[in-house]
C-alpha cells in the first residue's frame, strides 16, 4: 500500500519501528538481444530497494494488463540493446509502445542504452532492412531523453550500482511499505460502516425519475426525424500517431454510418456494461480506420495507439442510441454498481442486432 514519503534507507514511524520503502520499477526490453543483461537488472534491482516488473509478451489482448502495470508502477526502466522487437497490431513495438504510454503519464524514466549496437552479433540485430529502420528512429526518438550508455553486461551492472541511489533520491516516488507498519494507523482511524435505512426507497425513487424522463424523452421525437441506420455522423478522437520514428498526439475524424456504430457497440452489451466499456468498444473499432484518418495529416504514419474518444462525440452517439430505444439504464443492477451508469441492449435493440447481423450474413 502507499505510504507517505520515506528515505530508501528506512525510516522511523511513530512507534520507533523502522519502515523500509521498496519501488515498483516497471522493466521494458525486448527480448532475444537482452537475455544477459536483463538477468543482471533482475537481480540488482531488489538489493537497491526496487521491485522489478517485467512482464513476457501475451499478444495483442495484454496491452490493458500491461499499460495499468505501468500506470501503477513509481518508475519506468527502459533497458535498449540492438533490436526494435516484435510489432503490436498497430504496426509499433511493445517496446516502443510502453514508452510512449510511461511518458504520456509523465513517470520517472531511466534508459539505459548500448554504446555501439552496430557491432553486437548480427543474431541479436534486427533481420531486415524495415526493422533496422525502425530502431534507428525509435534510437533518435530516445536521444531526447539523455540515455545512460552501456557497453557490455558488467559496464551495466556499475552504472546501475553507481547512477540507481541517486537517480531515485532525484526523483523521489511514492513507494510501499510493509502493511504490518500502517496496521495500527489504518485500525484507528477506521470507521465503522454506516447503514442508511432509506436507501433502497431512494434507489426506488430515482428509478422512477429516470423511467418518466425515458418516457418523456420518447415523445419528443419521432423515429424518422432521427439520424440512424446508414446515414453518416463524424467522431471526433485522439489517438498516439507514430510517424518517421515520432510519435505525436492528433485530433482525428473519422466518418461512420449509425449502424457501424451501432454494431460495434452492441454485440458487447445483452449484459450490463458501463459507459468506460463502451468507449473502450468505440476505441476498438476506430483503431481497424484510424491509420487512414490519420494519413490524412501524416502522410508517413505507420502506426496509432491509445485512441480516444472526444467527451462530446461519445455522449453524442450514447444520447442518440438511448433516444431511439436502443439502449438503457440497467436499474437493477445500480446498487451493485455504485457510482458507475450501467447501459444494456433494450427489446428493440436486440431486435435491431438481430436484424442487422441476419442481414450481414444474407450477404456473404
Amino acid at each position: 500500500m502507499n505510504a507517505d514519503r520515506q528515505d530508501c534507507s528506512g525510516q522511523a514511524d511513530k512507534d520507533g519501528e523502522v519502515t523500509t520503502k521498496l519501488y515498483q520499477v516497471f522493466i521494458s526490453s525486448t527480448y532475444h538481444d537482452l537475455v544477459e543483461e536483463r538477468r543482471v537488472v533482475l537481480e540488482l534491482l531488489p538489493q537497491m530497494g526496487c521491485m522489478p516488473i517485467l512482464l513476457p509478451s501475451q499478444g495483442p489482448q495484454a496491452w490493458p494488463s500491461v499499460r495499468k502495470r505501468i500506470e501503477a508502477a513509481d518508475y519506468y526502466f527502459l533497458l535498449v540493446g540492438s533490436r526494435y522487437g516484435s510489432l503490436t497490431p498497430s504496426g509499433v513495438s511493445h517496446t516502443h509502445q510502453e514508452f510512449v504510454h510511461a511518458r504520456y503519464k509523465k513517470k520517472p524514466m531511466l534508459i539505459c542504452q548500448h554504446a555501439q549496437p552496430s557491432i553486437r552479433p548480427e543474431a541479436m540485430q534486427e533481420t531486415t532492412t524495415e526493422g533496422k529502420t525502425r530502431f534507428q528512429d525509435f534510437c533518435q526518438l530516445l536521444s531526447e531523453e539523455s540515455p545512460l550508455i552501456w557497453r557490455d553486461t558488467a559496464d551495466l551492472a556499475r552504472l546501475l550500482r553507481s547512477m540507481l541511489p541517486a537517480w531515485i533520491q532525484k526523483n523521489p516516488a511514492e513507494g510501499w511499505v510493509r502493511a504490518s507498519s500502517l496496521t495500527a494507523t489504518l485500525t484507528s482511524t477506521r470507521s465503522p460502516a454506516r447503514e442508511d435505512p432509506d436507501l433502497d426507497e431512494a434507489l426506488a425513487r430515482v428509478a422512477e425519475l429516470e423511467a418518466e424522463r425515458d418516457q418523456w424523452l420518447s415523445g419528443l421525437f419521432r423515429p424518422s426525424e432521427l439520424a440512424q441506420g446508414l446515414e453518416i455522423t463524424e467522431v471526433n478522437y485522439q489517438a498516439n500517431v507514430y510517424h518517421a520514428g515520432h510519435c505525436e498526439l492528433l485530433m482525428l475524424r473519422s466518418s461512420l454510418s449509425w449502424n457501424e456504430i451501432f454494431l460495434a457497440l452492441a454485440t458487447h452489451m445483452r449484459q450490463p456494461q458501463t459507459e468506460r466499456f463502451m468507449q473502450d468498444r468505440l476505441a476498438d473499432f476506430l483503431r481497424q480506420r484510424g491509420l487512414a484518418d490519420a494519413q490524412k495529416q501524416r502522410p508517413k504514419a505507420h502506426a496509432l495507439t491509445d485512441i480516444r474518444l472526444s467527451e462530446l462525440s461519445f455522449t453524442a452517439i450514447r444520447i442518440q442510441l438511448r433516444t431511439l430505444g436502443l439502449i438503457g439504464k440497467a436499474r437493477y443492477v445500480q446498487k451493485i454498481s455504485g457510482t458507475d451508469t450501467l447501459w444494456q441492449l433494450t427489446l428493440q435493440g436486440e431486435y435491431q442486432i438481430n436484424r442487422l447481423l441476419l442481414r450481414t450474413r444474407a450477404i456473404s
